[in-house]
């Protein structure tokens, strides 16, 4: 199962399309707002409302895009994020799997509320340390 999770995983990662390079964008992409501040030494991503089964697949394109940039560390803050399920989360590890096979390295910040919660319980810290990444709980 894990060998067919990254392979799907990759070929999104190949087929996503390619986003402008500006250095700050913004997208609204139905229950949640995603900006993208290229201005620092890491790209940043902050992510504001609710990631549903609605939003997901316009949330994972985006960051994927994104990492499509090959950054070394990309940095993705959650603080504002209100609402997360299981599409959402699988994004996550998805995005982790596409960042390990091209040697970026995420950093999730600001976990809190019920994001926090299922992150918890899930171990996502423990998953992301394991593959070099990092997930930061506030």
């Amino acid at each position: 199962m894990t060998a067919g999770f990254i392979r799907t995983s990759t070929m999104i990662f190949r087929h996503s399309t390619i986003r402008a390079k500006e250095e700050n964008a913004s997208a609204q992409l139905g229950d949640v707002t995603v900006q993208i501040d290229r201005s620092g030494l890491h790209p940043s991503v902050a992510v504001t409302g609710r990631v549903t089964v609605d939003s997901t697949p316009r949330f994972r394109s985006v960051l994927i895009g994104v990492l499509r940039e090959n950054p070394r560390v990309l940095v993705i803050d959650l603080s504002r994020v209100s609402h997360l399920d299981t599409s959402g989360f699988a994004a996550l590890l998805e995005l982790l799997n596409c960042a390990r096979e091209h040697s970026i390295r995420l950093r999730l910040v600001g976990i809190n509320g019920q994001p926090g919660k299922l992150a918890q319980v899930a171990q996502l810290d423990q998953i992301f340390s394991a593959l070099g990444s990092e997930v930061v709980f506030s």
